[in-house]
């Protein structure tokens, strides 16, 4: 399954965040660190919270972003004919409160880093499912793909949940037990680098739900004492 082209996932973010609401969004624009990075960036904006983390033995740095600022690039990926599914970045984001979830990105990838990405999702925290798997173009290697698009408006149980997640994970070809390179001609390497940018969920907020309030204690003995009245006073009517 293939994640929308370019101009329809464009024109669809376009309309999309005209009305939806900010869950979590990770810019990086201000985000620098040229070696031995350990401690991956913060989100720029939360709802409710999110993590960015590594997955595997993937390292990390700063790199030109697909506007101003800067971008996540990862490497140090699985050497050929291993570890398909194993290595990449992870992003938990608490969806409480919110709907109709839709992520946004942007990617880059290096001559030499697999062609091919898998997007899974979680919604219990640990247990992984494939939402999509998607091959970069060759022109990737010398720019961004922005507008990169995923719809997850048709599973329920990500919505308005605490432990929901992403994760882009380098893989297979399909239908093959090797990594193919981004560009043609070249050969994969661990060495390959994959940046991200502007990784954005968005969804409709839950509208606020009034709850009747909970009597106090006093309350209800005024309650009781009124009934109580009402009743001896139906009693002398009777009696007269």
């Amino acid at each position: 399954m293939q994640l929308r082209s370019v101009a329809l996932a464009a024109l669809l973010v376009a309309t999309f965040s005209a009305q939806a609401d900010t869950v979590a969004l990770w810019d990086f624009n201000t985000y620098s660190c040229s070696t031995g990075c350990t401690t991956p960036p913060k989100a720029t904006q939360t709802a409710n919270g999110g993590v960015l983390s590594a997955v595997g033995g993937v390292t990390f740095t700063s790199a030109a972003g697909s506007g101003t600022g800067s971008a996540f690039n990862s490497t140090t990926y699985a050497a050929q004919g291993t570890g398909n599914l194993t290595r990449g970045i992870q992003f938990m984001i608490d969806t409480s409160g919110y709907t109709d979830l839709v992520l946004t990105f942007a990617q880059r990838n290096s001559n030499t880093a697999s062609a091919w990405t898998t997007l899974q999702y979680t919604v219990d925290g640990s247990t992984w499912q494939t939402a999509t798997t998607f091959q970069m173009p060759a022109a990737s290697a010398t720019t961004f793909v922005n507008g990169l698009t995923y719809d997850f408006t048709s599973i329920a149980a990500a919505n308005n949940n605490a432990d929901f997640g992403i994760r882009f994970l380098a893989s297979f070809a399909p239908g093959t037990s090797a990594y193919v390179a981004t560009a043609a001609g070249q050969s994969y390497a661990t060495g390959g680098t994959i940046r991200y940018d502007n990784v954005l969920l968005s969804g409709d907020a839950l509208p606020d739900v009034p709850v009747d309030p909970i009597p106090e204690p006093q309350t209800y003995a005024l309650m009781l004492a009124g009934l109580a009245a009402v009743g001896l006073m139906a009693r002398r009517r009777r009696a007269g």
